[in-house]
């Protein structure tokens, strides 16, 4: 007669697959629960995630305003002016460069900018700018048979209106010669030479022929004073001018040397007038100015401008430069103006 009790083994096997079968379902239903979250608890880490991001933006825009931030323009082909404009509005502080360019359709404008556009910085930042100062010169001019201060006036007006290379200009070297003095006998590097970049010229200059002409001091004293500055100018003497004031309205009162002096190179003539007597709408005044000093005399001349634009002449005279005093009378409101070479070098208002 057969048992038919289950062996003791086959029941524990049957309880261990019970045991496995109910623990998956247990770890499926476990990880069902997991991802099947409820509703009120979904909307509740909604709510959490949205409530965050827009704290951080909150904080984000804070910190934007209180740390003064902005963006940096595209300044790229705005002129100088312009420029300089954006970047106040901007509160940015400009800081300008010039160099050449492969154009001069550029001069003027900005070909570059450091930082670039869009990048942001901090209000009172400083942005460089480079601006064109046009296409670079690719020779060396001839400035052979031409006055050596001729010359120097025109390249440092070009150097200062950027229209042309500027030159580094070594001392010139002077050499008698037939030739007027001042005239440029050579120059180094030789002209037509190719350059792309400041250059060292250098001038061979004639001293020309010793000057044997001799000057003497006039009697200047009880002349009116622009009688007096006139043959001055014209005889090339150096001299000062004092104002005083007194009776002798406009006269010379004094001079530093006698009459019959001659004058020797570094000798300078003082003398001193009286103010003269001018109305209430015009003004007495003396143009001071400081010259370069030259190797040979320039044409120099002193106008005066009224307020509708019609120019006086004054003065015209030669010189070598130096500190010059032109005593002058003029209408209030006008400008007087100086000129070398019938250039304009400086202007003063009469008020």
């Amino acid at each position: 007669m057969m048992d038919n009790k289950t062996p003791h083994n086959q029941l524990f096997l049957d309880s261990q697959n019970l045991s496995d079968g109910n623990l998956h379902e247990f770890r499926e239903n476990h990880d069902n629960k997991i991802h099947d979250l409820p509703e009120h608890v979904s909307r509740g880490l909604v709510l959490t995630i949205v409530g965050s991001l827009i704290i951080s933006c909150a904080i984000f825009f804070i910190f934007l305003k209180s740390s003064d931030i902005v963006v940096v323009p595209n300044l790229s082909g705005l002129y100088i002016e312009e420029a300089i404009t954006e970047l106040q509005h901007k509160e940015l502080i400009p800081y300008v460069e010039l160099k050449f360019s492969s154009t001069s359709l550029d001069k003027g404008k900005v070909i570059d900018q450091k930082p670039k556009a869009g990048t942001v910085l901090r209000l009172d930042s400083k942005v460089k700018i480079f601006i064109s100062k046009g296409s670079v010169i690719n020779k060396i001019d001839n400035f052979i048979g031409k006055n050596i201060d001729d010359v120097l006036i025109n390249l440092k007006a070009n150097a200062i209106n950027n229209n042309r290379m500027l030159y580094h200009l070594l001392r010139p070297v002077e050499i008698e010669s037939t030739l007027p003095k001042g005239t440029i006998i050579r120059q180094e590097p030789s002209p037509g030479t190719k350059i792309a970049s400041l250059v060292d010229l250098q001038f061979l200059v004639s001293k020309g022929q010793e000057d044997s002409s001799v000057k003497y001091i006039k009697n200047y004293v009880g002349l009116y004073y622009k009688d007096v500055i006139i043959s001055l100018l014209n005889d090339e003497i150096d001299f000062d001018v004092n104002v005083s004031k007194g009776n002798d309205f406009g006269s010379v009162i004094y001079q530093s040397l006698s009459p019959g002096n001659r004058i020797e190179n570094l000798d300078k003539l003082i003398i001193t007038i009286n103010e003269p007597r001018v109305n209430s709408t015009s003004v007495f005044g003396i143009m001071t100015y400081k010259l370069d000093v030259y190797s040979s005399s320039v044409d120099i001349m002193l106008k005066v401008k009224d307020s509708s634009g019609n120019s006086s002449l004054f003065y015209s005279f030669r010189s070598k430069g130096g500190l010059i005093k032109l005593p002058y009378e003029a209408v209030k409101g006008s400008t007087v103006e100086l000129y070398i070479h019938d250039k304009l070098i400086n202007q003063t208002l009469v008020n």
